[in-house]
C-alpha cells in the first residue's frame, strides 16, 4: 500500500535502448539517484537500465527484443500470473511506489518520464495514483500524498494496537484490520 505509479511502453526501437541507458544513468549521476544497467544476450534477454531515486521503489526501463518494456522481477512470476487466473498482459506492466521518497521525488520521476516518452517510446500508458501526470497539479498531487499518509498511519495504528491471538492466521488479522478502519472511516 502506498502511492504508486503504474507504466507500460513499447521503444520505438530496440537501437534506441542504449541511447537511453546512456541518458538516463546522466540523469541518474546528476541527481544521486542509484542505477544499474542491465544487459541480458539473446531474444530472451531483457536490456535497459533500472534506477532508484532516495527511498523510491526502483524504476525499470527495460526492454525485450519485442521492443516491450518489462521488468525482469515480472518476467521472474510470469507463469503464475496466468496460473493465478490473472491477465498475462500484467507482465509488461512496471509499478514503482513513490509513497516514502516524497512529492518531489513523484514530480521529478514523472517530469523525466514525460521526456522519455516524446524521446524513445512508440506507446506509453502511465496511471498516477497521485494524478500529477494528467493535471500537472502539485495541490491535488499533494493532498493525494496527505491522503496515502493518512490511511498509512491508520493501518499503522491498527496494527500497534491489536493483539495477536494464538492460532490467529493472516485472514484473520486481515479482517481485524478491516473492521476497525470500517469502525473509522465507514464503509
Amino acid at each position: 500500500m502506498g502511492l504508486s505509479i503504474h507504466y507500460s511502453a513499447m521503444i520505438r526501437d530496440t537501437s534506441l535502448i542504449e541511447q537511453l541507458i546512456e541518458e538516463t544513468a546522466d540523469v541518474c549521476k546528476s541527481m544521486k539517484w542509484k542505477y544499474n544497467v542491465i544487459r541480458e544476450p539473446g531474444d530472451d534477454g531483457v536490456n535497459g537500465i533500472v534506477f532508484s531515486p532516495e527511498n523510491c521503489e526502483p524504476v525499470f526501463l527495460t526492454f525485450l527484443q519485442s521492443r516491450r518494456m518489462c521488468s525482469p522481477i515480472n518476467l521472474q512470476y510470469k507463469n503464475s500470473y496466468v496460473a493465478d487466473g490473472l491477465d498475462a498482459e500484467l507482465v509488461y506492466t512496471t509499478s514503482t511506489k513513490t509513497q516514502f521518497a516524497g512529492p518531489a521525488t513523484h514530480i521529478a520521476l514523472v517530469k523525466f518520464l514525460k521526456y522519455l516518452k516524446q524521446k524513445y517510446f512508440e506507446t506509453f500508458e502511465m496511471d498516477d495514483e497521485g494524478y500529477y501526470w494528467k493535471t500537472n497539479d502539485k495541490k491535488i498531487l499533494f493532498q493525494r500524498f496527505n491522503e496515502y499518509n493518512y490511511l498509512l498511519n491508520a493501518v499503522g495504528e491498527v496494527l500497534a494496537n491489536s493483539e495477536h491471538e494464538p492460532g490467529e492466521t493472516i485472514d484473520d488479522l486481515a479482517n481485524k484490520i478491516e473492521e476497525v478502519l470500517k469502525k473509522k472511516f465507514g464503509n
